[in-house]
């Protein structure tokens, strides 16, 4: 197994979704939690680390800079930039908050600055849940339980465009391909693929995975480098990787966990290393082995094509566990240059310095 310095918070909530806040250039300092299923006390939470020259011990308890309430469940955050942050709820509301207060004496602070009620819904006031949101540029993508993709203009605060009934079976997860396309998948395992150019009613392709179970795909990642790589993960604990190039998929991928996959995600600035987290307790590394690539194909030396050789993957792929099986549902994990935090339903926080790559 490999070394880390591994540090763990109790928190004393269910965290359901955990985000780095964004650093072009330095070691980020602060992240976001949301937590879920503790009915009406659910909230978004600011933290920032104490990082002191030699003292690693100091990385962690984190202190915690701000706290605002939420109403219902967090599903998902995603940061647009190193200041705004997007959350979503299970009750349909999607709401944009900045991070203020860093170059001042002032308090560090979460501010709401735009809110979409009930951006998804059921009508007559029953509850339909945002299940995932998505980022590109200043558009945001959200899906939810009524089957339906909003496009959201950031410039504007206006919903751009409303895609109805896109599917036939529960929407899971939704992700930017390009700008201008974005992927939605669902519980049937298909992949849809929609072009925001054209007209609302025109599917691009519809892509399934014919498999003789339908296996529901629970959470995405796009390829970092090779943005027409896309990596899915199953409810079975497996790893799909597709070429959108020819929507087709390419090799299936599996570490013996079979527990449902809550998160897939690509280390950023090296992208032959990728990471999951699992319904089953599980935080695992997907990795090439370089030497072995280095000592045996020297002719191949663009790693990244490593994910999409199936030969490559069954016989080089290295799968270990970064911490060692909780018992307990690890529900979200980011990746900010050699450091990686998580949280689970353990109601604690994981916090990894100096990832080995």
């Amino acid at each position: 197994m490999p070394h880390f310095d591994t540090f763990a918070e109790f928190v004393g909530r269910k965290i359901n979704k955990v985000r780095w806040k964004p650093e072009d250039l330095m070691t980020s300092t602060m992240f976001v939690t949301g937590s879920w299923d503790n009915e009406q006390d659910n909230v978004v939470e600011l933290w920032g680390l104490n990082p002191e020259e030699g003292e690693l011990t100091n990385d962690f308890p984190p202190k915690l800079l701000d706290s605002i309430q939420q109403d219902g469940d967090v599903t998902q955050i995603r940061f647009l930039d190193n200041k705004y942050v997007a959350v979503s709820t299970d009750n349909g509301t999607v709401k944009l908050y900045q991070v203020i207060g860093e170059n001042e004496s002032s308090k560090i602070k979460l501010s709401e600055v735009s809110s979409w009620e009930k951006l998804h819904s059921l009508g007559e006031g029953q509850k339909c849940s945002c299940k995932d949101i998505a980022i590109c540029n200043y558009s945001m993508a959200t899906i939810g339980e009524d089957y339906k993709i909003n496009i959201i203009s950031l410039n504007t605060k206006q919903v751009h465009q409303a895609l109805e009934d896109v599917s036939s079976s529960p929407l899971t997860c939704i992700c930017f391909l390009t700008e201008t396309q974005v992927l939605c998948c669902n519980a049937l395992s298909q992949i849809k693929l929609w072009d925001l150019r054209v007209d609302k009613s025109d599917i691009t392709a519809n892509i399934n995975n014919f498999t003789q179970n339908q296996v529901p795909v629970t959470c995405i990642a796009q390829h970092p480098s090779q943005k027409h790589f896309i990596f899915t993960g199953s409810e079975e604990g497996d790893v799909g990787v597709w070429d959108m190039r020819t929507n087709s998929l390419l090799t299936t991928m599996t570490s013996g966990d079979t527990s449902p996959l809550t998160e897939l995600i690509f280390h950023p600035l090296e992208p032959d290393h990728m990471f999951s987290c699992s319904f089953g307790g599980r935080l695992l590394q997907w990795s090439s082995k370089k030497s072995y690539l280095c000592l045996n194909d020297p002719v191949d030396m663009e790693y990244s094509n490593f994910w999409v050789n199936t030969d490559k993957v069954k016989t080089r792929l290295s799968v270990n566990d970064v911490i060692q099986p909780i018992f307990s549902p690890i529900n979200s994990l980011d990746i900010q240059k050699q450091q990686l935090i998580c949280g689970a339903d353990n109601e604690a926080i994981y916090f990894l310095k100096n990832l080995k790559l």
